[in-house]
């Protein structure tokens, strides 16, 4: 996936508020959302997201 890829699964995580409800959205599974944001946060060498088991939030 290219970076302008990983940046739009990037904000449909962020305006759906979770991972799951973006893989929805996006028609992915939540697996594959969340190694796209392991990738883009890899890339720009910086953590965008706090992930918890019960919570998720911007840093």
């Amino acid at each position: 996936m290219d970076i302008l890829g990983l940046i739009s699964t990037f904000i449909r995580v962020v305006e759906n508020g979770s991972i799951a409800a973006a893989a929805r959205a996006k028609g992915m599974s939540p697996a594959a959302v969340s190694q796209s944001l392991s990738r883009l946060e890899a890339h720009l060498g910086v953590r965008l997201l706090s992930r918890t088991t019960r919570s998720m939030t911007l840093t």
